[in-house]
């Protein structure tokens, strides 16, 4: 890498404007998909690094680290975030945070940005990422590390996360254990996240363990929010009338399904059993309250950080792994209803 390269020699080479290039680096959504994997090329072929990056490369250290964490919203992921911030900042480092929209294909931008304000090593959500983004990674020699991931296929990658689909089965083999045999699912949306697609693939291999089916029907997907949660329940419930458990990709869902149950007459747990996954902090607060999965939001910010620290400091540190989850018993799950309220097709 040549940290002599100007924007002037990539806007030659790219055959545009030393603003498009700019425009590249700082506001991708701005410029014209052709033109921006043209300069992306020229970029990439000539290890060119904006003017911050450059200085932060001179100096060895920056005092910073990014992370790219999409939709802070309504996620799990602000412990972790946090947790992340303080033990950094306990360090003396600082965290530069770029919390996009995620649209796959434009994580490479942010993280690009966040090189360009020179920071140290690097935090991201999840370990699915393009060859660009693992490429840069690997031209920098920056540290990073994969939160909220599980290094399953064994591609040497360091995580700090759980085993999702192990958690799922945490759930499913209570309810099984309850008498449960007519399942469903509201899921979060599988393309472009391993998570959602761990616990999906949990759920079946825990019914298929025990000699059951889960129809490809009886899984519906949604928005990880309350409404969304909701909506995919009642869709469930009216294509399956007479299931008695509704197992769900996380707490925001799961409390929406609790909404769809009221609002279609049936009863929790009487009628059918609802459980979450995450044990946030209105689980213990719903009525009734939730049937979920404990998992170590705040441990897997503090040990990514931790990682990052010692291998910054030098250190052949050993990344996380999966941290241990537990199942939550309350009030939503009981022993399976023998003849459902509702009628209707069989589900």
């Amino acid at each position: 890498m040549s940290q002599s390269v100007s924007l002037e020699t990539v806007a030659r080479a790219a055959g545009v404007s030393t603003s498009t290039v700019s425009r590249v680096l700082s506001r991708p959504e701005l410029v014209n998909a052709h033109t921006r994997e043209r300069v992306e090329g020229v970029i990439a072929r000539l290890g060119y690094l904006p003017h911050g990056a450059a200085r932060a490369l001179a100096r060895k250290r920056s005092g910073s680290v990014g992370a790219v964490i999409p939709r802070l919203g309504v996620s799990l992921f602000s412990n972790t975030v946090q947790a992340l911030q303080q033990t950094l900042h306990t360090a003396g480092y600082e965290l530069l945070l770029s919390t996009p929209e995620w649209r796959p294909g434009d994580e490479v931008h942010h993280l690009r940005g966040l090189v360009t304000h020179g920071v140290d090593g690097v935090a991201l959500l999840g370990s699915e990422h393009s060859p660009e983004v693992y490429a840069l990674l690997e031209s920098l020699h920056l540290p990073f590390i994969c939160v909220w991931a599980s290094d399953e296929k064994r591609r040497g990658l360091p995580c700090a996360g759980l085993d999702n689909a192990a958690a799922i089965r945490l759930v499913a083999e209570h309810l099984i254990g309850l008498g449960h045999r007519r399942i469903a699912m509201v899921s979060g949306r599988t393309r472009h996240n391993e998570r959602a697609r761990a616990r999906v693939r949990g759920l079946r291999a825990a019914m298929r363990s025990a000699g059951l089916d889960l129809p490809r029907d009886a899984v519906v997907e949604a928005d990880y929010s309350y409404e969304a949660g909701e909506r995919a329940a009642r869709i469930v419930l009216e294509r399956h009338s007479k299931l008695t458990a509704i197992v769900c990709g996380n707490d925001y869902l799961a409390i929406g399904a609790l909404a769809a149950c009221r609002a279609t007459g049936r009863a929790v747990p009487q009628d059918v059993s609802v459980t979450g996954l995450n044990d946030g902090e209105l689980a213990r607060y719903t009525w009734p309250p939730l049937t979920t999965v404990h998992l170590p939001m705040w441990e897997i910010g503090e040990r990514a950080a931790r990682y990052l620290i010692a291998r910054l400091d030098g250190l052949d540190a050993p990344p996380p792994g999966d941290l241990p989850v537990s199942l939550r018993v309350r009030g939503s799950t009981a022993v399976a209803s023998p003849q459902p309220r509702r009628g209707g097709r069989a589900g």
